[in-house]
């Protein structure tokens, strides 16, 4: 993966701790003719209830593909946090009691999307994370991290995270989303960074894909991706840049969540010791396969169909270079 861990992972691949840290929201998904003028009324199609968020949507088609997954995250004492845990704990995604926050309302996402194309347009409020957790309690449920996978939110509590499971020699991983405070931090701790195109327009000020992903990369990850919807997306590690198209032939149901499930693609792929092109050809199909169904529970697709839809072969999850047993 280009730069060496440090350290060695203090688990077996069976074992591997993946720990995710991020914000995490009930989305009300709903399916829409098209997006409606203002002041105006339309039915709605299909709608979808579900547990959304980069870090817990990632961490869930990691679980599809094997790995065994905890989540530090913060959420209300309410309904729509029971609906959240039921969900995490049906996924098989660990969590502890301190992500149960009294006296705070869950966060939640309401998702438009559009029939004819997939496309979809949100609004969240996230549930006040800042702080939730001491350093000393954080510290505790970071022992023994082997991955950590970060959305950049709360910025305190993943500088923290990632600092620490970074001395200890473990792989972080980065999803920029949109561009937020401490982010140039983040970039400069993680191993595996990910950043949709408009980060790097926001955040570099910079058009061209291939040249944010070569800028992304000078702050120190070794893997660096832009993911850029219908027109794929764009790997740069080892001194080199690849790109591959999003995949075609099947109607896109939903891009919600795509570039979430992309990430956790390249997660695998490099936990898998796989070469750039092998980990852009692997993310760009898990995504595309995730986009032909609504939601991110039922539609994300497990490691055969990913396996048949690219003709690999056998896809072996095993410990990453620098993280061997």
């Amino acid at each position: 993966m280009g730069r060496e861990q440090q350290t060695t992972s203090k688990h077996s691949e069976e074992q591997m701790k993946i720990i995710g840290l991020g914000t995490t929201v009930v989305d009300l998904l709903v399916v829409i003719e098209a997006y409606p003028v203002v002041d105006t009324k339309q039915p709605v199609l299909h709608s979808l209830i579900q547990v959304g968020g980069p870090v817990p949507t990632a961490l869930t088609q990691l679980v599809r593909f094997g790995w065994s997954c905890e989540l530090i995250s913060a959420w209300g004492d309410d309904a729509l946090g029971d609906v959240i845990e039921a969900d995490l704990t049906r996924t098989g995604i660990s969590f502890v009691s301190d992500c149960r926050m009294p006296q705070t309302s869950t966060g939640f996402s309401q998702v438009w999307i559009e029939h004819d194309t997939g496309t979809r347009t949100s609004v969240t409020q996230r549930a006040e994370m800042e702080g939730h957790l001491s350093s000393v309690r954080l510290l505790e449920l970071l022992e023994g991290c082997d991955v950590l996978h970060l959305d950049a939110w709360p910025t305190r509590e993943a500088l923290i995270a990632a600092q620490t499971v970074k001395a200890a020699g473990g792989l972080v991983c980065l999803d920029t989303g949109s561009p937020k405070p401490g982010v140039e931090q983040l970039l400069s701790l993680a191993d595996v960074v990910n950043a949709p195109r408009r980060f790097i327009q926001e955040f570099l000020l910079e058009a061209n894909p291939e040249r944010g992903a070569e800028s992304l990369l000078s702050y120190g990850p070794s893997v660096v991706t832009v993911t850029d919807g219908d027109q794929g997306a764009w790997l740069c590690s080892e001194g080199r840049t690849i790109h591959r198209p999003a995949i075609t032939g099947e109607p896109i149901v939903d891009t919600n969540g795509a570039g979430d499930v992309f990430t956790a693609g390249i997660i695998h792929a490099c936990l898998s010791g796989s070469p750039p092109d092998v980990m852009l050809d692997f993310a760009v199909t898990t995504a595309g396969l995730k986009c032909r169904s609504l939601g991110n529970r039922d539609a994300l697709p497990d490691l055969d169909t990913v396996r048949t839809a690219l003709d690999l072969p056998e896809f072996p999850k095993k410990t990453a270079p620098g993280l061997q047993s």
